[in-house]
């Protein structure tokens, strides 16, 4: 390890940048990607296709981070290992939970939109528990019981939503959430050996969006750039620009502190996406919502905070070893 890296280490791991930069990036993000669901619901409220919002989220921010992979010499690869990988995580990752949450988001309030997505860690550890991936840890799967607990919060009870009919769309979204916690699996089993983040993120985002376009095409769902800009291509454009901008400082983050401290960016989004519900639908909760909220905010952090000491040690010691 070189002197200038030691240096780099220190600074990131500093009190200073992990308790007051860190956290001030977790807001950021949180107010950015919870913001970006707010221009969802304005624009599909007013007839945008969920294709065509998905194309501009995906293949525009793909596009832009690929740039930006050109500009820093970072280029991902794209032999058929690389595409096949690239592909299915753009399906599961980004193409059907966008369509799916751009479909709901008209029917729902934001903030019960937002609340779907912290779900995506609990279900990823049923998942790899269930696939023998991790052992079972006890916190851990009281964690992914409060997660389910707040689902039930909002759906069984006849007041906890403001109209009963949301409990289908609620519904219809948490299958975003199945496949969010379906790409992290797959990532885990399935990433190439050597992978870099930013540019397979760029690959994944630009054919996740991609695969979009025939189906655009075929319902006329396309918000073309080259026409007459409205609110709706201005929230489209919006969403492209906050999807790239934060997904660079997710990777930043995961890079110089901890995948495991820009997890809890699934917090800060939840909590953003109430205030941004509040500021711009007005939208008033009842207490079911809050109790839902709360539930789920503690059972991400058991799931993504406690870790197997066990597995902790032997990775140390190999570290030491290396």
């Amino acid at each position: 390890m070189t002197v200038g890296s030691v240096a780099m280490e220190t600074r990131y791991q500093s009190t200073w940048f992990r308790y007051v930069v860190g956290p001030l990036f977790l807001l950021a993000m949180g107010l950015g990607w919870s913001g970006s669901y707010t221009l969802a619901k304005i624009a599909t409220t007013r007839g945008a296709s969920p294709f065509g919002m998905t194309i501009w989220e995906g293949l525009g921010s793909g596009l832009l981070l690929l740039l930006v992979c050109a500009f820093i010499r970072r280029w991902p690869r794209f032999d058929r290992r690389h595409l096949i990988y690239y592909t299915i995580n753009g399906l599961i990752g980004l193409s059907l939970p966008s369509v799916i949450l751009l479909w709901v988001s008209p029917h729902l309030p934001v903030s019960i939109t937002t609340l779907l997505i912290p779900l995506a860690p609990v279900v990823t550890y049923l998942f790899v528990v269930l696939l023998r991936l991790e052992r079972f840890l006890a916190l851990r799967a009281l964690g992914v019981l409060l997660g389910f607990a707040g689902v039930l919060m909002i759906v069984l009870p006849r007041n906890s939503l403001p109209d009963t009919s949301m409990v289908g769309w609620v519904l219809i979204g948490l299958v975003a959430s199945v496949l969010y916690a379906s790409q992290n699996v797959y990532i885990a089993l399935k990433c190439p050996p050597g992978a870099d983040a930013l540019s397979q993120t760029a690959a994944m985002l630009f054919i996740g969006g991609l695969v979009i376009v025939p189906f655009a095409w075929a319902t006329d769902g396309f918000i073309s750039p080259f026409r007459a800009w409205d609110i709706v291509t201005y929230c489209a454009f919006g969403m492209m620009v906050i999807n790239a901008l934060f997904t660079i400082a997710f990777v930043w983050l995961i890079q110089v502190i901890s995948p495991v401290f820009a997890s809890q960016n699934a917090y800060t989004i939840t909590l953003c996406g109430t205030f941004w519900g509040w500021l711009v639908f007005g939208e008033m909760h009842t207490a079911w919502i809050w109790g839902s909220l709360a539930a789920m905010v503690v059972g991400v952090m058991l799931v993504t905070l406690v870790r197997d000491r066990r597995q902790i040690s032997l990775a140390t010691r190999a570290v030491e070893e290396a």
